[in-house]
């Protein structure tokens, strides 16, 4: 007769850390309707508790551990109060809870009356959080009418007397485990303390870091178990830590070997022992949230599959030291490296890392920050006369310093990683200090300062696109502003389901108020932000200082911050801190780039050196890749000899009018009521916004100049642009008549008006000209734009770009497009 499925859950301290959680994990083993064998870990906090009383009475504080001991019998008593009726079980409850503090207040006595904790008795008092926790487990267990049965783990698991970190002989543990748990399994729920075990001598042992999880394994493999539940207090194994990397996700799979790696390089959720026991007997283990039962986890099995197949996660660890041996002496001498790693053994260090040369004068390796100095001290006495003989030139530690490892299975066979991995260290600007790759090919580690860990790690998430989630802040709700709003909320669910890409918009700031949610704002609020309702009925507050305001993004700790800037602001000084602070920058605003040239290469130096997108294709060319095929042909080295065209889709829309025989007072006020022109209607008119234009152009071929060298002529007279808005929009038609004459002279011709662009590496010049009505420029209908590129390769037949210049959706388009390149910068 087959044997039933066994499912092994092994409930850690968060998930048993009082009443309410223990009463819920009943109910988790309860919902899955197989014979069921439970493993507890003590509750939440306990084993510190318990560390510190054993230190306390050692110590001699007979005042403190007598304050704690009582703290921790009153919780667990608490505990047991609750979860059991007035009546018999609670007597019987309660009378446990009461002997097992009684034991250990006879052992903690004893402890302070010889002043000696030694390793034995350590392991003993800390057992009690575990023997402690089981009978209460069980209590929620029968108050959900479910038959238990409490286990003492030393009664089944036989162990080394290796106190602390006990070995456990695997024959003899089965044994006992398959004689006294199968047949409970069968007809009962074993209840089975983590953590703890016994030796053949009686002695009480403790398994180490991550215990209970091990228990639940070896429980697991004696059993035959089909799976190996671990629940806990997150929802999963992660692709990095989410403390440094905010937008981490859950991974849905993972292999036996890569759950190892993540473990060694700094993961919490499981202890490296914990997979084997479980790998060697082919039985999944999953991680699920207790606290989010509902989250399906992570599962580790033989293999891993799921989303991403490459590298699955970027590991860290902090607080390493970097000991390194260097000299001449070392190259081809047998033996160096065999006592390099002998001193550390002797200095009883663990090695987490190693490196070195190909050419043999440098061993570096990696170890606890606290163990540096140690084992430098052993390495010195190692190497004592290879010094005084110059053999050795030097012994020496770096610290802080921290470990990153990308790792996975998917990596083996796949050319690029290091490279991908390499570039996006780099575009941060990280100094790598140290390499190591296994021939596996599961992971690659590298050190780098402690101080660059956090940027590193973020860095080389995105690079490897386990980041997809930019966290936008816009800054600017005119017209173009909601308008962008409009079409991030009609694409945000495609970009997610086709593409994995998340635009979060955290803040939205206007002239003189702000509305700023870190989690991100909803998408009710953003809604009727694009629908024009004002920041201050949405939960908004006064707009605070730019400094204000990138303190607050730098303290989201989020990566990939994108500030869009679609004000005609001098926004400058505040491009400049973003970047400082780590965040990208996509612009459509002309005023910062066409400000001084000191600026300029301030603001092209800053993104450069922090590895961030600095985007700015709107700035001349609405929603045209004009920007872009620009860069592309500087970055293919050609020559620019000239660029010359249309740069204004306001006043191209205003000269066809013209063109038309329609009044120019009249086309001016029907572009700025189409949204056409600027905010302010004389930056257009007066060439200013073309002369930005044309001036950022030059400055991406090279050419070194200022506002002021550009000879522009403007449509309107000065006396006319000295006025106020209102007035100057009042007097328009004082030139209807001025205009007309120009079209007619042009047209006598065989010529048309277009205010246009010409751009050469030596000079900028704007102006209103008249142009061969079948020429490029000639054609040009309505706010189109027209940028024509003369260079060497595209001499006798310019490359010509064509399209709409203006308006607020090809605008808002294009600084979507801009936001995009930030999302898939990786």
């Amino acid at each position: 007769m087959s044997r039933p499925p066994v499912l092994v859950q092994k409930f850690g301290g968060t998930s048993v850390a009082n009443a309410e959680r223990l009463r819920a994990a009943a109910g988790l083993v309860l919902d899955h309707a197989r014979p069921a064998v439970v493993v507890v870990s003590a509750m939440a906090g306990v084993t510190d508790k318990l560390i510190e009383l054993a230190e306390s009475a050692c110590d001699g504080q007979a005042a403190q551990f007598e304050a704690l001991l009582s703290d921790l019998r009153k919780k667990h008593q608490q505990t047991a109060k609750t979860l059991t009726n007035a009546g018999p079980s609670r007597d019987h409850l309660t009378s446990l809870v009461e002997t097992l503090f009684l034991e250990l207040r006879q052992l903690l006595t004893g402890v302070h009356l010889l002043r000696e904790l030694t390793p034995r008795s350590r392991d003993l008092i800390l057992s009690f959080g575990e023997r402690l926790a089981a009978p209460l487990f069980a209590a929620a267990l029968q108050a959900r009418g479910l038959e238990f049965q409490v286990v003492d783990a030393r009664d089944i698991l036989r162990t080394d007397s290796q106190f602390g970190k006990a070995n456990v002989d695997l024959d003899a543990s089965r044994r006992l485990t398959s004689d006294a748990v199968t047949p409970l399994a069968a007809r009962t729920i074993p209840v089975i303390t983590g953590f703890i075990g016994r030796t053949a001598d009686g002695l009480t042992t403790t398994l180490g870091r991550g215990g209970s999880d091990y228990t639940a394994s070896l429980i697991g493999s004696f059993l035959e178990a089909d799976e190996i539940i671990i629940w806990t207090d997150v929802d999963g194994v992660m692709t990095a830590d989410p403390r440094v990397v905010r937008e981490a996700r859950v991974l849905d799979s993972i292999s036996y070997r890569e759950a190892a790696e993540m473990a060694f390089f700094g993961s919490k959720v499981l202890h490296p022992s914990t997979m084997i026991p479980a790998e060697l007997a082919g039985i999944p283990i999953r991680i699920r949230n207790s606290l989010r039962p509902e989250q399906p986890g992570t599962l580790i099995s033989e293999r891993s599959a799921g989303k991403y197949e490459g590298v699955k996660t970027v590991s860290s660890i902090s607080e390493m030291a970097m000991v390194s041996v260097e000299g001449k002496g070392m190259i081809g001498v047998a033996g160096v490296a065999s006592r390099v790693f002998t001193a550390a053994a002797r200095a009883g260090v663990n090695v987490y890392m190693i490196s070195q040369s190909s050419s043999e004068q440098n061993i570096s390796f990696i170890v606890r920050r606290d163990d540096g100095p140690r084992v430098v001290t052993e390495l010195e006495k190692e190497f004592e006369l290879e010094r005084l003989r110059q053999r050795i030139d030097r012994i020496s530690v770096q610290t802080p310093v921290g470990i990153l490892a990308i790792i996975g299975e998917g990596m083996r066979g796949t050319p690029g990683i290091s490279q991908r991995l390499f570039t996006g260290l780099g575009r941060a600007r990280i100094n790598v200090l140290a390499i190591a790759q296994g021939s596996s090919e599961l992971n690659v580690s590298v050190v780098v300062d402690q101080a660059d860990l956090p940027r590193a790690v973020g860095a080389t998430h995105t690079r490897f696109g386990l980041t997809r989630d930019t966290q936008v802040f816009l800054l600017g709700k005119g017209l173009i502003g909601r308008t962008l709003l409009r079409q991030l909320l009609a694409s945000r669910e495609r970009l997610r389901q086709e593409h994995g890409i998340s635009l979060n918009v955290i803040g939205v700031c206007g002239k003189a108020e702000l509305l700023f949610d870190p989690a991100g704002i909803d998408v009710d609020r953003l809604t009727k932000i694009a629908d024009g309702v004002a920041l201050g009925e949405l939960q908004g507050e006064p707009r605070p200082t730019d400094d204000e305001i990138i303190r607050r993004l730098s303290q989201t700790r989020r990566l990939d911050i994108a500030l869009v800037d679609v004000t005609a602001a001098d926004t400058g000084p505040l491009h400049v801190k973003a970047l400082q602070h780590g965040m990208h920058i996509v612009t459509a605003n002309k005023k910062t780039l066409s400000a001084s040239m000191k600026l300029y290469e301030k603001l092209r130096a800053t993104a450069f050196a922090q590895g961030l997108g600095y985007y700015f294709e709107t700035t001349f060319g609405a929603g045209l890749p004009v920007l872009f095929t620009l860069q592309d042909l500087l970055a293919t080295h050609d020559r620019i000899l000239r660029i010359g065209g249309c740069l204004s889709g306001t006043l191209g829309y205003i000269c066809t009018g013209l063109q038309q025989g329609r009044p120019f007072s009249e086309m001016v006020r029907e572009a700025k009521s189409r949204g056409y022109t600027e905010p302010d209607p004389r930056d257009d008119l007066s060439g200013v916004d073309v002369a930005r234009k044309a001036l950022i152009i030059a400055r991406e071929i090279g050419a070194k100049i200022e506002m002021d060298d550009i000879d522009l002529q403007g449509l309107v007279p000065p006396e006319l642009m000295a006025l106020s808005a209102d007035e100057f929009m009042a007097r328009l038609p004082e030139l209807d008549a001025v205009f007309a004459e120009r079209v007619r002279q042009a047209e006598s011709t065989g010529k048309v008006l277009r205010f246009l662009a010409e751009i050469t590496p030596e000079k900028v010049s704007v102006g209103l000209r008249e142009v061969d009505r079948a020429s490029a420029e000639g054609q040009l209908q309505g706010p189109d734009n027209i940028l024509v590129y003369q260079t060497e390769r595209y001499r006798d037949n310019p490359l010509v770009i064509r399209g709409p210049g203006a308006g607020a959706e090809v605008t808002a388009a294009g600084v979507f497009g801009d936001l995009l390149k930030v999302a898939r910068q990786a």
